[in-house]
This record gives C-alpha cells, structure tokens and sequence, in this order.
C-alpha cells in the first residue's frame, strides 16, 4: 500500500476534485500491470477470445491501416511506420486495461488535432497482449506505456512523461519535437516574449552551449506546460538587470518575478529548477480550480492552508488581500488555497467539518501524516492565520480530529454505533473485547458484509465481554489509527493485549471461531495466499472514490509502499 499516494488523493484529493471534473493524472497512476488486472483479463479475454474464434483473424501484412487518425501497428507494419513517420507516439495498450480505454477517445483527438495542425507528428498504438514480441522489445510491462519514436530509431525511443489528456499529448508532442526553448537575440524579442505569456521562464547564460545551459534545455523539454526562452545576450541581461547565469522566472501576479542564482561552480541543478519553476509558478494564494489542480499537487510542499471563503461578501475578500502577507511570509513552506463556500463544494466542508456559515476559516492539513489543524480563536485574523501557521511549522501544534454527534441510540443494537467521541470509552475499555468494522457508506464490499455484520452481532449480543461494533471510517477519525481500506476488521481485546487486525474469511463461521479464540485465527485461515486474496478484495482508503460520483474521476501520486502492520498497541492508541 502507497502511504503517500493514499493521502495525497484522500485528503487533499478530495479537496480538489470534490466539485470538478477529471483534473490530469501522473503518468505512473494510471498504469495497470497485467498482475493488477489478471483477473479481469482473463475474464474480458475469454470472452474476446470466444467472439474472435467466430470470425477469422485479418491477415498482417505491411500496409497500416488507421482508426480515428490512429495507426494501427503490429510486427509486419512497425517498420515501415518508423521510416515513414519522423516523429511517431506510440501507445502500448491491453483490450482489457482500464485505463486505455479513458486514453482511446483523448489519443484519439489528440491524433486529428496534430494530424492537422502538425502533419509530421503522428499518433500510433500496439495492442501489446498481441504483439508480444514489440512489448519485449521495447520493455511494456504496464499499459498503457507510450513512447516517442524519433527519425526511425527504435534503439532509444523517449519515454512519454506528459499529461494524459488532448492538450497534455499536443502540448507535449510540440515541445519534444521543437526547440524547447525560444532564443531570445534582442531586448526587444524578450520583451515580446515575456509579455505574451502569463508565466515565462528564461534562462540568462554566458555561453549557450554551457553545461548549465542544456540542463536548462532538458527541463523546457520535459516542461510542456510552461514557456521557456533563452538568452546570452548583453542587451537582454542589462534590460533586466541580471548578472551572470541564471534563471527568471517572469510571471503577471504577486512579485512579477522569482530569481534562481546558479551554484558557486556555475552549475545548474535539474531537479532544484524544477522544484523553483512548479513552487513559483503558483500564486501565493491560490484560487482554486481544475486548471491549476496538477500544478498543486505536484508542487512539492505538502503542508496546504485552507482558506474558506465566501466570494459573494466584500469584506472576506478584502480580508483574503491581508492575508497574502502571511502567504509571503511561510512561501515554500505552506501552500494556500482559497475554497469558496459560495461554490458546491459540500464533499470538501463535510471532510474538514466546516460550514458555509463557518467563513471565513481555515484549516492546514498535512500531507505527509494527514493530521489537520484548525484554529482555535473564533475570529479568523492575520494574527490567528499566522500564529497557526507558526505553530504548525514548528511542530507545536495540535490536530483534531472528526467526529459526528453520538448516536442516542448507539448502544441500542447488536451492532454497536462508534463516532470519534465515543471510541476511545468503548473500543479501549479494558474489560471488554471490541472487534470493530471500520466501514465506508460507499463501499461495496462493506456492504456485502453489512448482514453478516449484523448477523455476527446478534450471536453475541449475550456476551457481557463482547462487543460488536462499526465506525465510519470517512466522517470519524481515531487518533494513531491510520485506516488505508475498507473495511477494515480489528480486535480490541481486553486488557493490555496488543491491538489485532482480523485478515481472515469474512463469513460469520470464521468471525465466530476468531472471536470464541480469544482474537485467534483458526490455523487454516492463516495461510498466506488467503491474505493476498484478502487484501485484494479490500477497497482502498479512496475518499475520492466519493467525489468520483460527482465527478468521474480516477489519480495518484507513485510513491514507494510503506510496511503495513497488522497489530497496534492499546498503549500506542
């Protein structure tokens, strides 16, 4: 399980996709490799394979053929496609693989757009399930992989590392095939240029041909979505009274512009430009909307104040001008975002327990642990924002945590009603034995074991010592309880014994076995292939999947997994 990649869409995810349509995802997110689909490849294979035995298979030969301005390639024709094409993408798909089938339509786009626009840039795809000799050739081990084919060379074809949408393949197509970055030979051609565009980054060197000036090449190449111009010329350095190498960025909001001085040594580092261009290129207060949602997540500060706002009153806007001194005042170390309440956006209120009658507020939320800070004072000021923002910064402050009210008739059921304000009294209770669902509404296979739950709880509702119990998960949070799917099954048992989580069967027969075992699983469900096909039947800790309905969307971050434990202490708790 991805840590990171879970609260990055979980909770900041939610935040920026709850009232929008599909912003761009990473390239690593939205791969599947064949071990992640087996199971639904074999099915939707089966079921391919029965229609094609039906009608024979078309003969391959040399010629290509096209589909929605698509070439359709194969071991016969991928030659001739490479020696007739300077530039060719090309996509390797699976039939079955979900996301190829969001990429058909937008590849396809994107290929009428450069077909007409740009006729040597062409779009091409290999269903690699197929031609299993071109996917070994060229390293598919996920789908959809794309790669740029440059003047035939099938040795060294460029990773694809652009956004997956139509404007994202364009963009990033133009720009690998171009210059990258403009040369600007006069003061007067920089002036033009800078002024044509809202964000500019120019690159001022002695020599072009430095080896600081191709790191700064490489990063307008692999920086579509930004302009990027040049320049070793006197006039231009005096102009904007820049003295020796280094890079601008020139942009029409906040300070006008963000200067980056190169090393002692003169060198310039890759992935420290690239960090300044994504930090500067955001304002201090962002406003919220799709277009700016990929350039915030992927802006490398994770610590995000939320500023809720309404835009319709006159005196919280002019009190979101104040606050841009305090944005100054912790840029690089906390990201502000404006949330207008005026805007549907009741995903967002829900998760941070604020109401429209609640603006102007805040909230800062943690991206790396997901813990989440409010204010304390009632009125929401520069002093209270700044004070805050220190606080969390130095580490002093303290999160809270949701909760809904406490049921009145909580304790009525078989199945015990937990909230986050009752948890701690019943789950922690050392004299008794608590095992705990920890559900999502959403969530279909919580509502699979939803009457067995049920069923589980009314076979105990005797036992004085135990207790049947469910939370949910996406509106109660638990300190030190870090819940990555649902649902998630733990046992708390009484006294000091170590904190269980339930891998087992979910069928009332197992559950009562585990529960009449003290929290001990029977030996024969402790075989480590019925955990890997448990896990796999967990939904993840998604609360965008919530979003998602209003939505439509599907994106995440690839970080490296973190071990996942299955016990937790009480003492830790």
């Amino acid at each position: 399980m991805k840590t990171h990649k879970l609260l990055f869409i979980a909770l900041l995810g939610l935040l920026l996709w709850a009232s929008c349509t599909q912003a761009e995802d990473s390239t690593d997110s939205q791969t599947e490799t064949q071990e992640e689909t087996s199971e639904e490849a074999s099915q939707e294979t089966t079921e391919e394979a029965e229609e094609e035995a039906e009608a024979p298979k078309k003969e391959k030969t040399t010629e290509i053929e096209e589909e929605n301005n698509v070439m359709i390639l194969h071991i016969n024709n991928f030659e001739r496609a490479l020696s007739e094409n300077q530039y060719l993408l090309v996509e390797f798909y699976a039939p079955w693989c979900g996301h190829c089938k969001q990429l058909e339509p937008i590849y396809a786009e994107a290929a009428e757009k450069l077909k007409e626009e740009e006729p040597e840039l062409r779009l091409a795809k290999v269903d690699a399930t197929e031609e299993k000799e071109l996917a070994e050739e060229f390293d598919v081990g996920s789908f959809p992989t794309l790669k740029l084919f440059i003047n035939g060379d099938r040795k060294e074809p460029v990773e694809y590392t652009g956004k997956r949408t139509t404007t994202g393949i364009i963009q990033w197509m133009k720009r690998r095939t171009g210059a990258g970055a403009e040369a600007l030979e006069s003061a007067d051609s920089a002036a033009q240029f800078i002024d044509a565009h809202n964000i500019t980054v120019v690159g001022f060197f002695e020599s072009l041909d430095s080896e600081a000036a191709q790191v700064f090449k490489e990063v307008a190449m692999d920086t579509p979505d930004t302009e990027f111009g040049v320049t070793a010329t006197p006039e231009v350095f005096q102009k904007y009274e820049v003295k020796g190498s280094s890079v601008v960025l020139f942009k029409k909001f906040d300070d006008g512009r963000a200067d980056f001085v190169l090393s002692e040594e003169g060198k310039l580092d890759k992935n420290n430009m690239t960090t300044f261009i994504k930090q500067n290129s955001l304002q201090l207060i962002i406003r919220f909307s799709q277009e700016v949602a990929d350039k915030v997540f992927n802006s490398g500060i994770n610590v995000h104040c939320l500023l809720f706002m309404n835009s319709t009153a006159e005196s919280q806007m002019r009190l979101l001008e104040k606050f841009k001194a305090v944005a100054k005042e912790f840029k690089g170390k906390l990201l502000f975002i404006l949330i207008d309440v005026s805007e549907p956006l009741s995903h967002v209120l829900s998760y941070f327990a604020v109401s429209k009658d609640d603006a102007p507020t805040m909230r800062i939320i943690n991206m790396d642990t997901g813990k989440k800070y409010a204010n304390d004072s009632e009125e929401l000021t520069i002093d209270s924002l700044r004070q805050l923002c220190q606080e969390v910064v130095d580490g002093t402050a303290k999160p809270y945590y949701r909760s809904e009210d406490i049921p009145e008739d909580w304790d009525k059921g078989p199945v015990k009603i937990l909230v986050g304000k009752n948890f701690d009294s019943v789950a922690l209770d050392p004299t008794k034995n608590v095992f705990v669902e920890f559900y999502a509404p959403w969530c279909g296979h919580c509502k699979e074991l939803a009457p067995i739950w049920d069923q589980l709880g009314e076979k105990y509702a005797d036992h004085d010592d135990i207790i049947i119990a469910k939370i949910d998960a996406t509106a109660n949070e638990v300190e030190s309880l870090d819940i990555k799917s649902f649902p998630t099954l733990k046992y708390f048992p009484a006294g000091d014994k170590e904190v269980i989580e339930y891998t087992g069967e979910r069928d009332l027969e197992t559950f009562s076995k585990f529960l009449d075992g003290g929290g001990v699983l029977p030996k024969e469900e402790k075989d480590e292939d019925d955990d890997d096909e448990d896990d796999d039947d967990e939904d993840e800790v998604d609360e965008k999947k919530e979003a998602d309905k209003a939505a439509g969307d599907s994106k995440e971050p690839n970080e490296s997994a973190e071990e996942k434990t299955n016990k937790t202490s009480k003492d830790e708790l």
